[in-house]
């Protein structure tokens, strides 16, 4: 073959080859798409509760003694008035007897005086007595029924004393401490029992302080708990705290939340932890979006279009944000289809083609 002939060979495979790595360099790239799609959204908090009960209190023994007797154990249910434990209760009996005597002789002693200062005015108005043994009849009645009167307090205290000796549930409740038992000597105020009311328990949970102007009473809440897998119920925030509280260890600003037990809840322990969601913020019907499918790009959201087969950067105005999904406020209509991103970053202008997932 001649020389030029082959130079021009060469020449065309040189072109055919350029044609064909241009060609194969386009090839489109398959992307997955999204539906703009039209439902429901729901702005949560997701944060942990505390079962609580502020009606907690510590009974402790009155008086110095011997425990005779413990009525109850660790997790019974009390009512009020029902006793927990008795003390050694002689010398307090003995005592109120002591007491009920002196009192009863104080009684004779002033019905005795009295009968005398009222003969003694009887003969005084005939002239047969004088007016100074009159007044010393008064007086001797008045010191007797003084003496009466300290007797009969003296009773009451012996009365208390006796009470005493008897340690009560001061309201309907359950036991979660007991430190006492039968024969302990313990002196007054000696812790014997935790008590925690049956009534009122709620939950309580630590709220971002960037939320306040989200929470009210009222607002559902979804609760949760680890022991109870599988098992949801809900409950309402009745409660909001009035300051926001500092928490030095981990610098954060919170306020205090609590809500009932809720509706038909399972059998919780009184400290458990709780998974809460309370439902700030609800829009029924909206445009949204997954997060998969938004760029952040200079203070602006954007979402890609596929226009004739290439990448077309799109900017929209977003509102409500759930857990997976925004709300399209502008920008996009019902039915649209976007690339999904997932965080990468396409060039304009590149050639996709979209995949229906």
């Amino acid at each position: 073959m001649k020389p030029g002939r082959i130079l021009a060979a060469l020449l065309v495979a040189s072109l055919l080859l350029s044609a064909a790595y241009l060609v194969l360099g386009e090839q489109p790239r398959e992307v997955e798409t999204l539906a703009v799609e039209r439902g429901d959204m729901e702005l949560v908090i997701r944060v942990t509760g505390e079962v609580i009960n502020d009606r907690q209190v510590e009974i402790t023994a009155l008086v110095d003694g011997q425990v005779n007797r413990v009525d109850t154990t660790l997790g019974a249910e009390v009512e009020e008035g029902e006793i927990l434990a008795t003390m050694d209760n002689r010398a307090a009996a003995a005592s109120r007897q002591r007491a009920k005597a002196f009192l009863q002789q104080q009684d004779v002693h002033r019905r005795e005086q009295l009968m005398r200062y009222r003969r003694l005015q009887k003969l005084a108005q005939k002239g047969a007595v004088s007016t100074e043994k009159l007044e010393e009849a008064k007086l001797n009645w008045e010191a007797a029924s003084a003496a009466w009167e300290v007797a009969r307090a003296d009773l009451s205290l012996a009365d208390v004393a006796q009470e005493w000796q008897q340690v009560r549930a001061p309201f309907d409740a359950v036991v979660i401490g007991k430190s006492t038992e039968v024969g302990q000597w313990v002196e007054a105020g000696t812790k014997l029992f935790t008590l925690v009311a049956l009534a009122r328990w709620e939950i309580e949970a630590h709220v971002d302080a960037v939320d306040s102007g989200r929470v009210r009473k009222g607002q559902s809440v979804v609760v949760r708990c680890d022991a109870f897998p599988g098992r949801e119920w809900r409950s309402a925030v009745n409660w909001i705290g009035p300051s926001v509280e500092r928490e030095q260890d981990k610098r954060l600003n919170t306020f205090r939340v609590r809500l009932g037990l809720g509706e038909e809840p399972p059998p919780l322990l009184l400290g458990q932890q709780l998974d809460l969601e309370i439902a700030v913020e609800r829009r029924d019907g909206v445009l949204k979006l997954p997060f998969a499918a938004l760029r952040e790009s200079d203070e602006r959201t954007e979402v890609v279009l596929i226009e004739a087969g290439r990448v077309r950067y799109h900017a929209i105005q977003t509102g409500l944000e759930g857990d997976t999904h925004v709300e399209v406020i502008e920008g996009l209509e019902e039915g649209i289809r976007v690339v999904r991103l997932d965080g990468q970053a396409l060039d304009p202008g590149l050639r996709v083609t979209g995949r229906t997932p």
